[in-house]
């Protein structure tokens, strides 16, 4: 008896997230002190050296157009608040409480977040470079165009997350829950990645052989195999 295989089709290539916001861009804003900054002056205004116990905003508030630099803080809520075209040098916060929040062109540089509770949200052409990163929840958010670039990130949940054009260029992640995930073009490839959970969520993911050979044993399991010598 033969078997008849399906004609391949024309082979998709993993495309990677594009980005149209400049960072660099954010020049010349407004010099804000602690004045403007109690005033949620929060629009064209640069901040530098910021330490708080406390940072809430309000929920519809939008931070737009402005740049932090090391902003450190003991928790950062922004609970349906919305951050558009910003940037953020050397933040340092053990807690971030950000769920319904949207994020849009967000440039994120060498800092460093506890937990961030960031679920049904939405985030779009958000890059972190160089960022260590404990619990990520984005349970149930959008994400398109995002980027986590040379960072560590101790475990990640996009459990029924929606993903498109998401890598991990060379980060390392412990832990990553794809349960009931749709990803198109979400390349793990450059990450060096621990464990996965809900192994059925990585359909449309992009993976490399060596991490295929590393996940061997559990897809196997996964399709009812039994793998003897």
């Amino acid at each position: 008896m033969t078997t008849r295989s399906a004609r391949p089709g024309r082979p998709h290539r993993t495309q990677p997230p594009s980005f149209d916001f400049d960072p660099s861009r954010l020049s010349g804003l407004a010099s804000g002190d602690a004045g403007a900054f109690a005033a949620e002056q929060f629009e064209a205004t640069a901040y530098t050296d910021l330490a708080l116990a406390e940072w809430q905003v309000g929920v519809g508030t939008t931070i737009d157009g402005c740049r932090f630099t090391t902003l450190e803080l003991g928790s950062w809520t922004l609970r349906g608040s919305r951050i558009v075209e910003s940037a953020f040098d050397g933040a340092d916060v053990p807690v971030v409480s950000a769920a319904r929040a949207t994020l849009r062109d967000v440039d994120i540089r060498d800092s460093r977040f506890g937990s961030i509770e960031a679920y049904d949200g939405a985030w779009r052409g958000i890059r972190f470079t160089r960022c260590r990163l404990g619990f990520v929840n984005l349970r149930a958010t959008e994400l398109l165009d995002v980027a986590f670039e040379d960072c560590t990130i101790d475990e990640i949940d996009l459990l029924d997350a929606t993903a498109r054009r998401v890598a991990f260029d060379g980060s390392r992640i412990g832990a990553l829950n794809v349960g009931g995930a749709t990803l198109t073009d979400v390349d793990l490839r450059g990450a060096d990645l621990q464990e996965v959970v809900g192994m059925t969520g990585l359909r449309g993911a992009t993976i490399s052989p060596d991490q295929l050979q590393l996940m061997a044993g559990a897809l196997a399991e996964l399709a009812g195999l039994r793998v003897e010598d």
